[in-house]
């Protein structure tokens, strides 16, 4: 049987690693210990690759700890959606009182919604600018999170 030679990392990678930790911010850093020990503690302290045990964050090697820095960093990092992707967040369906945005011609306006009919349509109080608001009867939601006119979308987040 034989056995691969061990890897060795492009100088490159070593090099940029060694940047990115030493301009981390210390918040980030402290984050990234924390996802590691958070790693350690689903696969008992050991390596889910090799079952070795993991070393102490500050002994483990400039890569490993600037990978874990760059989770940190994406972790809050917003993803965008597909274009055409419904947008429906998580656990959110339309209520009385939850604020949307209605869609008018080319204006999006800001709207509540007063009513949820048996068919998932909603019943709107809209609020367009610089004009007296007004009710919208049987909305149904836009298909993606493109405005579509006489359609209703969750706000997007900001």
């Amino acid at each position: 049987m034989s056995t691969s030679a061990p890897y060795t990392p492009p100088a490159e990678l070593i090099t940029a690693a060694e940047k990115a930790l030493a301009q981390a911010n210390p918040g980030k850093l402290a984050t990234a210990l924390v996802l590691y020990q958070c790693y350690g503690g689903v696969t008992g302290g050991r390596s889910a690759v090799t079952g070795a045990e993991l070393p102490p964050f500050e002994k483990c090697s400039t890569l490993v700890r600037a990978g874990w820095l760059a989770v940190a960093e994406a972790i809050n990092t917003p993803v965008a959606s597909v274009k055409g992707a419904p947008v429906v967040p998580p656990g959110q369906k339309p209520s009385v009182g939850r604020a949307v945005h209605y869609q008018r011609d080319e204006v999006v306006c800001a709207a509540d919604i007063t009513a949820v009919n048996d068919d998932g349509t909603v019943e709107l109080l809209v609020k367009p600018p610089r004009f007296l608001p007004f009710t919208a009867a049987n909305v149904s939601q836009a298909p993606t999170e493109a405005p579509v006119p006489g359609k209703w979308n969750w706000m997007p987040r900001v």
